[in-house]
């Protein structure tokens, strides 16, 4: 059902290399605990509203864009999990 996801750490880490960013100096411009950034680039860690404000602001994005892109990550690893549901009839 869902295609594969990538982890919104893998986009991240990508996104700061590309504007030549320290995951650290990038730590330190949103105010994150520390740590939490690379966490979340190693694939530990998931983004949450906090994140996802904070991200937005520092991008010029919507914070949905950033929980969007968790949430298909979730969803594709539940689906594999899962997988097809299967109909019942309740009647």
């Amino acid at each position: 059902m869902f295609k594969r996801a990538v982890h919104p750490g893998a986009i991240l880490q990508d996104e700061l290399a590309e504007r030549g960013v320290a995951p650290a100096d990038f730590e330190r411009q949103i105010q994150a605990v520390p740590g939490s950034i690379a966490a979340l680039i190693a694939g530990h860690s998931a983004i949450t509203g906090d994140t996802a404000i904070r991200f937005g602001h520092w991008f010029g994005v919507e914070p949905e864009f950033w929980l969007n892109l968790q949430a298909q990550y979730d969803l594709s690893g539940a689906d594999a999990v899962v997988g097809a549901p299967t109909r019942h009839s309740f009647i």
